[in-house]
């Protein structure tokens, strides 16, 4: 984790660094400060900084905001899941070309990006095997380091509020960290370990190669280890800012 923050301030204040010896005469927008409302599981903010008329770079940060995930996202209350709750920190570097005549920050733009997550989260389920009743609950840690490249387009409007919409954006992760399932009855913990081995096994190869299913002596706890899973992800969402 820490070397992952290091290498993303470090990227941050390199390109800082080029922009300052940038020509940004022509530019009457330098900065934007932007809020992304869509993001539910953070508080996100947004820093963009212009470089000349063509290029800025942006660093984004979110703060950890635990919200359920049940009715979110595809995930629909169902008799086995009772409750799901997950939040998500995360630090982005990011570079952006924008295209067109227009002068910055307005126009099409393309965009990648390096992204570092913290995700936290719980969940408990309670499920029927035959006629066995079974619970168990859910403690999720676990971290990402994700290449990105995204398109978009940003409008001013009254030449001070910004409009940002990125609408396709792909990335590649490495996912580590551990999910943890516990259950006070030894025969519940049993039918927790099968559906999650059961679950895996319906991953691709390359990502189920990457977890670690093990048992506690008391059997009584599950734990998933993630080491360097790789996995796909999309991007897309909106923000409102203020350009100064």
């Amino acid at each position: 984790m820490k070397k992952s923050l290091i290498f993303i301030f470090l990227l941050g204040f390199t390109l800082i660094g080029f922009a300052q010896h940038q020509d940004t005469t022509l530019l009457k927008r330098k900065n934007v400060i932007k809020f992304l409302p869509v993001n539910i599981q953070s508080i996100s903010f947004e820093y963009e900084r212009m470089i000349n008329a063509k290029n800025s770079f942006t660093f984004g940060i979110g703060f950890p905001n635990q919200q359920t995930l049940i009715g979110k996202y595809g995930y629909k209350p169902s008799e086995d899941l009772k409750s799901a709750e997950l939040g998500v920190m995360h630090l982005r570097a990011a570079y952006r070309h924008y295209g067109g005549k227009r002068k910055l920050p307005n126009g099409f733009y393309v965009e990648p990006y390096l992204k570092y997550q913290k995700i936290t989260g719980n969940a408990s389920v309670e499920s029927v095997d035959l006629t066995d009743v079974y619970k168990g609950n859910f403690d999720v840690n676990l971290s990402t380091l994700n290449l990105g490249f995204q398109l978009g387009a940003q409008f001013l409007i009254a030449k001070r509020v910004s409009v940002d919409i990125y609408f396709l954006g792909i990335e590649a992760g490495l996912l580590r960290g551990d999910v943890n399932a516990l259950s006070d009855q030894l025969a519940d913990a049993d039918n927790l370990k099968a559906d999650i081995e059961d679950a895996i096994d319906g991953l691709p190869a390359f990502i189920a190669n990457k977890l670690t299913v093990t048992q506690s002596t008391d059997k009584k706890r599950i734990n998933v280890n993630a080491d360097n899973a790789p996995y796909p992800w999309f991007r897309g969402g909106i923000s409102i800012g203020i350009a100064f």
